[in-house]
């Protein structure tokens, strides 16, 4: 029922040029995972079960901050199918490491910052509700449960900061006596003293407190972990629905354990959804091994949805204070905003990276002269932040957007007149931001044009007149966005078989995003392979040299390009042995749509797939047409294979426009989504089918946060929002039909002209629907509001007087 509609001025590029008649690169192939998936074939990690497997569960604390007085493990000792009772003075015993922090990169500004240890089990302290105070392994879960709640654990309790707000306030209970004011570090962007001259010289300064809600990611697939150890080969084997096995590889081997990374085997299979929670490494992880270790027997982890709200690591929790300075003419001069982030309890290995990552993109697409952000990591008694679909940028994106909405409102300028005085043009590329960032490309102007057009902006009017007439309040609100995409660096691997077969080995992960179809499509495009002669391997830590995995949107660029690369590595070998098997010079070969040709004679062609098999050959030799039988190098007879790297060096930058339009219902403050529009630029396209389901699922993402969406604690810390009775989540009867488009401006940042498509609705669309909102609201006065956008927080701000009551 949603479609992408492809409407775009003429030279403008969406996807290559020819026709989409093929099965390569632009073309909408169908998921080809997707059979197996949607007919109960896949193999998640809870799917398997190994032979003598025992089952784990954590004991986790019901306080948020309290001192460990005492664990009494013996009223649970005679449970039947008990087999072991683990706690932090156990780990702590066995020398086995802490979880690492990685994201916190040594440049930071502020004097360097303050590390936390992370042992899986606490001994001493626990720092927030969920905290796990022992591992019980047992027969049965049933058996496993019944020891946990026989198990006596007093605390001393201690005063709780569970929200930025309480661990901000003058004289606030510390989280970490040594981390002073409760801030784990303190990062600079831009120039101070620039930005304070500009304010000297403002005709208006816009301020306003900006809040970004804690959210809880629920993947579909609750985490689950399956740990085994082999005395023999002296190897730990995990299995886990993580979504970035060699990255959970790495820090077994080098931080936790100790050991070479070959004695380290994990493996991922199919799995169910991540959105960044699934990208580090958790406690359970590691516990599942241990107890493997300890007890001899494979050890199995589930989580149930409860147990996920308590243990899953969250995502956003943002409060920023934003100054704008402008001429009156809304040209904007300057800007201020300091940033605390919530970084929970415990550093984890990408706590640090939303707020830092995040902070870079603060100026949005607009050129401002001047700027100064100061960004402060703040520990609370809740659980640790980690990246969730965006990973900072849909924080920054709701401040610059909103700032701006705020100004307009106040200088009397409409929403997108403001925008237009503000762009950066595309002739200023490539365009160097006041905070550091160069953007290589982008028509944002342009792009919110066509946005404009295609949500009929100009005759809201009409359709608003339509809602006041049955009774409802209607608004409409626009944000136009720009992320930073794509990091660090990807091997990917092809290799041909001895009957002419293709396997992409890949560095990358995918846990949903269809990679069994795009690479595939990328193999048969670049080598003119059939589709169903190429298969994607992924996830396992000993089939898979090495890999990045899937997060901040970098497959396609960083994947593809080091698939790319691999291709032409192979073409390049087979050319060499097509030569060979043509009598002919090698420079004289062409390879096209899977043809080794004689580009100077009568036309002689080999495919790649019969070089492929002569690749095989038996001891080097093989039979030509002419029957004669000849040798091959060494080098080119142990098979067809080529190994690509890319690093992502500048990385790219997505934009795009977004625009909702909203009723609300006054006597409730029910709001109702009914207009999603939006245009992206995410260069070239590889699959618009695939693209167009990432779209949506952001979109669907940033809708709940918006207006659903929010883990709440009380003043003690409990977790209030522990289930999907209290934890709001979006449905498909919450969303209307979707207009969207593309605007693409190839990137020259990678070979290929993409960029990042996977979070581009959880950036650009979450301002849109506040300020949608807001416009609804303005016959009462409201100016500004913050998420999530409920009935009852809506009803308040049309009600104050009733608020008070």
């Amino acid at each position: 029922m949603n479609k992408i509609v492809n409407e775009m001025p003429a030279g403008t590029v969406v996807t290559p040029s020819r026709q989409l008649n093929h099965n390569g690169i632009g073309a909408p192939v169908r998921r080809r995972e997707d059979p197996r998936l949607l007919t109960g074939k896949g193999r998640f990690a809870d799917n398997i079960t190994m032979t003598r497997q025992l089952r784990g569960y954590v004991l986790r604390s019901p306080v948020a901050h309290a001192k460990i007085k005492r664990i009494d493990v013996s009223p649970a000792l005679d449970v039947p199918g008990l087999v072991a009772i683990l706690t932090g003075e156990d780990y702590a015993a066995d020398s086995w490491g802490d979880i690492p922090c990685v994201s916190i990169p040594p440049n930071i500004t502020g004097g360097g910052y303050h590390a936390t240890p992370f042992p899986p089990l606490a001994t001493d302290r626990v720092l927030a509700v969920g905290t796990g105070v022992a591992f019980i392994v047992a027969e049965t879960l049933a058996a496993a449960i019944d020891v946990a709640e026989r198990i006596e654990v007093e605390y001393d309790e201690l005063p709780v900061v569970p929200t930025l707000e309480a661990a901000l306030a003058d004289n606030a209970p510390l989280v970490w006596p040594q981390a002073k004011g409760n801030r784990c570090f303190t990062h600079e962007l831009g120039d101070a003293a620039a930005a304070d001259a500009a304010f000297e010289r403002a005709e208006h300064v816009v301020r306003a407190r900006i809040r970004n809600q804690r959210v809880a990611g629920n993947p579909m697939e609750p985490r689950t972990c399956i740990g085994a150890w082999d005395p023999g080969d002296m190897r730990w084997q995990l299995t886990s629905s993580t979504a970035n096995p060699h990255r959970i590889r790495l820090i077994l081997a080098d931080q936790i354990l100790g050991v070479p990374a070959h004695r380290v085997h994990v493996v991922a299979g199919d799995v169910g959804g991540g959105f960044g929670t699934k990208g580090g490494i958790y406690p359970e992880e590691i516990l599942v091994l241990w107890a493997a270790q300890r007890t001899g027997r494979p050890v199995k982890w589930v989580s149930d949805r409860s147990e996920a709200f308590l243990s899953d690591f969250n995502g956003r929790d943002q409060i920023a204070d934003a100054e704008f300075a402008f001429n009156k003419d809304g040209t904007v001069l300057g800007a201020r905003i300091v940033v605390n982030h919530n970084l929970g309890c415990q550093l984890g290995p990408s706590t640090a990276h939303p707020p830092l990552v995040g902070t870079r993109m603060l100026s949005g697409v607009y050129a401002i002269p001047a700027m100064h952000v100061t960004v402060n990591g703040i520990f609370t008694n809740s659980r640790t932040l980690t990246t969730y679909r965006g990973a900072g940028r849909p924080e920054a994106t709701l401040v610059v957007e909103r700032m701006m909405d705020l100004a307009a409102e106040e200088l009397g300028l409409a929403p997108d007149e403001i925008r237009r005085r503000n762009f950066i043009r595309p002739n200023q590329m490539p365009y160097t931001t006041c905070i550091g960032e160069t953007y290589d490309c982008g028509e944002f102007e342009a792009i919110m044009d066509e946005a404009l057009r295609l949500a009929d902006w100009e005759d809201f009017a009409a359709r608003r007149a339509d809602s006041e007439a049955r009774g409802r309040l209607r608004g409409r609100g626009l944000a136009v966005y720009i992320e930073v995409c794509a990091t660090i660096s990807e091997r990917m691997e092809v290799r041909f078989d001895s009957a002419g077969g293709v396997t992409i080995l890949a560095g990358t992960f995918s846990y949903g995003q269809g990679h069994e179809t795009s690479f595939v499509q990328m193999a048969h495009e670049w080598l003119g392979v059939p589709i169903e002669k190429i298969r994607l391997l992924q996830g396992d830590t000993d089939k898979i040299a090495t890999g990045r995995g899937s997060f901040g949107s970098r497959s396609m660029t960083v994947g593809g390009s080091a698939l790319k690369q691999a291709c032409e590595s192979v073409i390049d070998k087979g050319t060499r042995l097509a030569a060979i098997m043509l009598e002919v010079d090698p420079v004289e070969i062409v390879f096209e749509s899977g043809l080794y040709l004689w580009k100077a004679g009568d036309q002689r062609s080999v495919t790649i797939d019969e070089v492929a098999k002569a690749s095989f050959a038996w001891k080097g030799v093989t039979t030509y047409a002419s029957g004669a039988l000849k040798s091959i190098p060494a080098d080119l007879w142990s098979g067809l294979e080529g190994i690509g790297h890319f690093s992502a060096n500048p990385q790219n930058y997505p934009n795009g426009c977004y625009i909702a339009e909203v009723e609300v219902e006054p006597e409730t403050g029910q709001v109702h989504l009914v207009g999603v529009t939006a245009v992206d630029d995410v260069g070239n396209v590889v699959n618009p089918l695939l693209l167009e389901g990432q779209i949506m699922g952001a979109i669907a993402q940033a809708a709940g946060q918006a207006l659903k969406e929010k883990v709440v604690h009380d003043e003690t810390g409990q977790l209030l929002t522990g289930a999907y009775t209290d934890y709001a989540m979006p449905q498909a009867g919450d969303f209307p039909r979707f207009k969207l488009g593309l605007r693409s401006v190839p990137t020259a940042t990678n070979p290929l002209g993409v960029k990042g498509g996977a979070e581009a609705g959880t950036v650009g669309l979450p301002p849109a629907i506040v300020s949608a909102v807001v416009d609804a609201l303005r016959p009462y006065g409201v100016r500004d509001l913050q998420m999530p956008l409920t009935p009852m927080s809506v009803w308040e701000a049309m009600n104050p007087e009733g608020e008070e009551e």
